[in-house]
């Protein structure tokens, strides 16, 4: 299992947000609703948490970015996938590139 974590839309009109602190680091194992990290907007400030059990793979934006809704920001792998050591050394594929032929 392979879950993708993405800036959410806290919003109507919210179009990005500023990651401000990450709870977890790579490797860590994170439970379904545990804070996962801290996010501002023009209009909230508020925790996200995670979306499944399973253990951080990687961590794509670092506390202090402002990116858009929906800017993939971490991966989180069930715990059974990898072990953590296996976690911090190997590189997950990158998806295909969008549009193009």
């Amino acid at each position: 299992m392979r879950v993708d974590i993405v800036m959410p839309q806290l919003g109507e009109t919210v179009s990005e947000g500023t990651v401000t602190a990450w709870h977890k680091k790579v490797g860590d194992k994170v439970a379904r609703d545990e804070t996962l990290f801290d996010v501002s907007t023009d209009k909230v400030d508020t925790e996200v948490p995670a979306p499944a059990d399973g253990v951080i793979a990687e961590i794509l934006v670092e506390a202090g970015a402002t990116v858009a809704v929906g800017t993939r920001l971490a991966v989180i792998v069930g715990e059974g996938a990898l072990s953590n050591s296996e976690v911090e050394r190997t590189p997950l594929p990158s998806p295909p590139p969008q549009g193009g032929r």
